[in-house]
């Protein structure tokens, strides 16, 4: 058996009661809107009835101001008077920078408000086209801010400003040379300075001076002034090579003809340099004591030698100003000789380079075949053969052996030349001798000869000078030893041909070193 359920309809009926709530609020919402539109036009028809009264009068509306200024009911006369005072006469423009304030008229910088025409426009509120909309405004807002008519006198501010510029600039410090505590020159660099950028100032304010003068203040725009001279690095490593410039020294051995060359410790120069000036010359100041204390010390090292003569100590300055050399002349010491069986002092003179009577002479009471073997001999120094002070940059060489001479110049070979040398029984002396003379043609009264250019250069004994010179000629006219040279011929002289004789004479001074190898 089947079951259905049935829903019965029922009607729902809408009660008195809720028709009349709906009503009620639409009459509510109507009292509302009426009471709103009220309290707006209540305070709009008072400000209009202000405005009506104001307008009547020629006043500024309530509520009309210029930045700070109220010109709130005041007639066009005295809101231009406001205006002015305030704007245009009141020192509360503010100009700064990082340093200084100023506080200033705009006036002073050429921002100039126009009184008039800004009173005009606020006198102009409520009334022009816009008339309306500026009383809704005042109503809403209690406010209404108008921009000010600004003027800007460019070419009066460039003044303004260029003069500021010159008073407040703070000028570069240029880089300058100092002295140091060790008494040299340093670099100080340079520094920039500040100024106020004129052009960048001018181009600020010309962009919107409305707004420059709303802000109330003027940020000046400074500018960084580079030195004209910022850095002097370079001048320092200028003045540097100085202290590094170097003196040149050589010692000469005219006996061995050795040349010795160096440069003197460069940290004992550099404390002599003096430059009074950075820009100037530099000179040394020679601390002669220093100077020579360090000669002594170097004397030390070069075995049986000494100094025998330098430069003058005051010449180093321009020795070293020029970049010249100093010079020193060195001399060997005395030596001993020990005698051996069958010496005399002819024989022993020939082995040490030096004439008898000069080993006689440093021996008191020897005779020439006096001495005896285990004898202690003092031999003098070499350079007792060389009385003048010796041409460094000559040079004469002669070997015996060879029959043959070498002339030198700056140490280099400027001629050679066969010679004849004493013969057997009268020997010419090996050793490092000297031109001591120059006659242009000289009599050996012993041999009745003529010697043409003759340049003595030591005593075999005595007053008789053996030397160099060309063919000589007997007092009859004859020609000797033409057809022999090459071979030993002379009385201990050495023969050169007449042209080389001419040569040799002319080119060499008193003083030049003869070096006679056996």
């Amino acid at each position: 058996m089947q079951h259905s359920t049935t829903i019965p309809n029922r009607r729902v009926q809408v009660q008195p009661q809720y028709q009349t709530q709906s009503s009620g609020k639409r009459v509510l919402g109507s009292i509302l809107l009426v009471l709103a539109l009220l309290a707006l036009l209540i305070p709009m028809a008072t400000v209009a009835g202000t405005a009506l009264y104001v307008r009547q009068e020629q006043m500024v509306l309530p509520g009309v101001r210029i930045g700070p200024v109220d010109l709130s009911n005041l007639p066009m006369a005295d809101a231009a008077q406001y205006i002015d005072n305030y704007w245009n006469n009141t020192t509360h423009f503010v100009v700064l920078n990082e340093q200084y304030k100023w506080t200033v008229t705009p006036p002073n910088i050429g921002l100039w408000i126009d009184p008039a025409q800004t009173a005009q426009q606020a006198y102009a509120v409520g009334r022009d086209s816009g008339g309306t909309g500026e009383i809704l405004q005042l109503a809403m807002s209690k406010n209404f801010d108008i921009q000010p008519v600004v003027t800007f006198n460019e070419d009066f501010a460039r003044e303004v400003f260029r003069d500021l510029a010159a008073k407040i600039e703070i000028p570069p410090t240029d880089a300058k040379l100092v002295w140091d505590d060790q008494g040299r020159w340093i670099a100080q660099p340079g520094t920039d300075g500040w100024g106020l950028d004129v052009e960048a100032t001018l181009a600020l304010i010309q962009a919107d001076p409305e707004a420059v003068l709303q802000a109330g203040y003027l940020q000046l725009p400074m500018v960084a002034i580079p030195p004209a001279v910022a850095d002097l690095s370079s001048e320092v490593q200028r003045i540097a090579t100085y202290y590094e410039r170097p003196l040149q020294l050589r010692a000469w051995d005219a006996i061995t003809d050795e040349l010795l060359t160096w440069k003197l410790p460069q940290e004992l120069v550099a404390s002599w340099v003096r430059l009074d000036d950075p820009y100037g010359e530099p000179y040394l100041q020679v601390d002669a004591g220093e100077f020579e204390a360090y000669l002594a010390e170097w004397q030390s090292t070069i075995g049986n030698r000494e100094i025998d003569f330098k430069d003058p100590v005051e010449t180093l300055d321009n020795v070293w100003e020029r970049g010249g050399v100093y010079t020193i002349f060195l001399r060997h010491k005395a030596t001993e000789y020990t005698v051996s069986s069958g010496d005399n002092l002819i024989s022993i003179g020939f082995k040490v380079g030096m004439p008898y009577w000069k080993i006689q002479e440093a021996n008191p009471g020897s005779s020439i075949f006096g001495v005896h073997a285990g004898q202690v001999l003092t031999i003098p120094s070499k350079n007792e053969m060389l009385p003048y002070p010796p041409v460094l940059g000559k040079r004469i060489v002669i070997s015996i052996t060879e029959q043959h001479m070498w002339v030198y110049e700056n140490f280099e070979l400027k001629s050679e030349h066969v010679i004849s040398t004493g013969m057997s029984n009268s020997p010419t002396l090996p050793g490092v001798f000297q031109i001591q003379t120059h006659e242009i043609n000289a009599y050996a009264s012993n041999w009745d000869l003529w010697m043409p250019h003759f340049m003595g250069i030591y005593e075999a004994v005595p007053g008789f000078m053996n030397g160099i010179h060309g063919l000589p000629v007997l007092s009859s006219g004859v020609r000797l030893w033409a057809n022999v040279l090459g071979s030993p011929a002379s009385y201990g002289c050495i023969i050169l041909d007449l042209q080389a004789g001419d040569e040799v004479y002319n080119w060499a001074e008193n003083g030049v070193v003869v070096e006679i190898l056996p």
